[in-house]
């Protein structure tokens, strides 16, 4: 490899030389070519000079005119064009055929002089007229001759420039390709170092933001054990607990967003939804925050008149979450965050909303405004508060609202605060059914009641201790009997040997030895037994797309949870079936 970058080397640096050297032969071939075509010319020329000058000759002395000038003048152009030799400056045109007949006309020549003084003489001037005429005759000859041997010349010049052209311009592409494929090497060399500068960067930032949480988690779990006689130290070291893990979670959760839209895997769904109950559920979320903060947070929507409409919704409260949610965080005791919702175009299948984030924080500088939608960047200040985040949650939302056909326009100076404009088509859906899951509150943030499950058999696969002995002990707690199986073999296996509808629900871990879930879940609905088309099967797994989800209800899968498992979420599953 290092052999053939030392030769790619030497020849993108020999390329210029070789094209400067074929320029320069070019060139000097067209002067050459063309400085023999002018001698060429010059020969045809005075080639017919002496055809025309010994007619003269001839005509002078048979009207008794002697003229030994014009003798010693055609005798010197005969030797010039046999030789090149003489004050003319006519070149020997090296053509056997051509050289043949002015030899020929030379010999021809000394018969006619010696007859043109046979006529000075007294003697007979119709042989001297007879010898002129086959001289005139082969003079002719002798011209077309060199003119058919110019033109090939010509022709062999043409071809010969043409070639040489040619290859100037296939090696002056080719050397424009091997540019620019070197200035894509640079390109792709200094993108590769910005890359791994940023990954370096990020993998810094991300080694503190995921420490932090956990340095919280460990710290407040060994508060816990030595709290244990003190029943409000442990229960507020637990909530802390909680909180770090909440924010760990949604950490990972942007890492893993960013990852599907950087790879095309991010897909929207089309659901039907209130925009009235998204605005209550976010302000449920903020409200609280926001009065500890000392911050003035309003919602307004005066003038929407188009509630159900189709989208999805999930996604558009995650784009007006991270924006209040950085709003909240860098704005001040005392300040006022405001999300103003106007609804704007409105014909007869869609509507525009227009959701204006307001708020009168610390503002961003214009440096950072023209890099803030690139993943992992934040502006570079010191009054972020605990949890800065990743730097991801505008990258996210920017690209989630062209996903959407949307647009998003920021506003802000330092020190007066910013304004995001977020433009979304949503399409109506007025006489539509809301989806199941509306009336449930999907990001509220409160910890529901235990729900009874006394008397309910559940198969739990799963392979990891920790995570079974969590479940088990959660669902014990709620009153069902559990049985565990450590792969997705195991399960197949129990449920076989089980008698008919003693089990009510298996809840199948994705990722195990042996043989997974998905593979579990569909030898069990092949089962030649009643209650094995019928017995609920909920998902369990870590991976939380939407792909994930089709892939296991594919598989015979009613429900699909992603870890850590929410036990909201697996109650209004069991609800929904049992």
């Amino acid at each position: 490899m290092g052999k053939i970058n030392k030769i790619k080397k030497y020849i993108r640096y020999v390329f210029p030389f070789i094209l400067a050297g074929m320029f320069c032969f070019i060139s000097v071939t067209s002067i050459v070519t063309i400085i023999h075509m002018q001698g060429n010319a010059r020969v045809i020329n005075y080639t017919g000079i002496v055809r025309g000058a010994t007619q003269r000759l001839v005509k002078q002395e048979m009207n008794q005119y002697p003229n030994d000038e014009l003798i010693n003048y055609i005798d010197g152009i005969l030797l010039e064009l046999s030789t090149g030799d003489g004050e003319n400056g006519l070149r020997m045109i090296n053509d056997k055929e051509y050289q043949g007949l002015v030899n020929e006309m030379k010999e021809k020549w000394e018969v006619i002089k010696s007859e043109v003084q046979f006529v000075r003489a007294g003697g007979d001037k119709h042989k001297l007229f007879d010898l002129s005429e086959d001289y005139f005759a082969l003079a002719n000859k002798t011209v077309s001759s060199v003119e058919l041997y110019t033109e090939e010349r010509v022709k062999s010049a043409k071809w010969t420039l043409f070639v040489l052209n040619a290859g100037f311009v296939i090696l002056f592409i080719l050397f424009f390709m091997l540019g620019m494929r070197q200035k894509k090497v640079q390109t792709d060399l200094i993108s590769a170092k910005n890359a791994s500068r940023a990954k370096s960067e990020f993998l810094s930032r991300m080694s503190h933001e995921i420490r932090t949480p956990m340095n919280g988690i460990i710290g407040m779990t060994a508060v816990a054990r030595m709290s244990l006689d003190n029943r409000e130290m442990l229960i507020d070291s637990l909530n802390k607990i909680d909180l770090s893990s909440s924010y760990l979670l949604s950490l990972i959760n942007d890492i893993l967003d960013m990852s599907r839209i950087e790879s095309g895997k991010i897909k929207l769904d089309n659901e039907v939804f209130e925009i009235t109950e998204v605005l209550k559920r976010i302000y449920i979320m903020f409200k609280q925050k926001s009065d500890e903060s000392g911050i003035d947070f309003k919602i307004k929507s005066d003038n929407v008149t188009v509630n159900k409409v189709i989208g999805d919704e999930l996604r558009i409260s995650q784009v007006i979450i991270n924006i209040i949610s950085n709003s909240i965080k860098f704005t001040q005791f005392g300040g006022k965050v405001t999300l103003d919702v106007r609804q704007k175009i409105d014909d007869d299948e869609k509507v525009i909303f227009e959701f204006v984030v307001s708020d009168t924080g610390i503002g961003m500088s214009k440096e950072f405004q023209r890099h803030m939608f690139e993943p992992f960047e934040q502006e570079r200040n010191g009054n972020s508060h605990q949890y800065a985040g990743t730097g991801l949650g505008l990258a996210i939302s920017y690209n989630f609202v062209k996903l959407m056909g949307g647009e998003i326009i920021v506003h802000s100076e330092l020190n007066k605060g910013s304004e995001f404009v977020i433009y979304l088509p949503l399409q109506k859906a007025e006489n539509a059914k809301l989806n199941e899951k509306q009336d449930k509150n999907i990001f509220e943030q409160k910890k529901e009641e235990l729900m009874n499950l006394c008397e309910v058999h559940i198969l739990l696969a799963e392979d990891n201790e920790i995570n079974a002995e969590i479940i088990t002990f959660l669902l014990q707690k709620c009153g069902a009997e559990v049985d565990l199986a450590i792969n997705g073999e195991e399960a197949v296996k129990k449920f076989a040997e089980s008698a008919v509808g003693s089990y009510d629900l298996i809840l199948m871990d994705i990722q195990m030895p042996i043989m997974n879930g998905l593979e579990a879940s569909k030898l069990i609905r092949a089962m030649e037994r009643p209650d094995a088309k019928d017995i609920l099967i909920v998902g369990v797994s870590a991976n939380a797309f939407s792909e994930d989800v089709q892939k296991a209800k594919q598989n015979g899968m009613n429900e699909y949870i992603s870890k850590p498992i929410d036990m909201s979420k697996l109650f209004e599953a069991i609800k929904k079936y049992l």
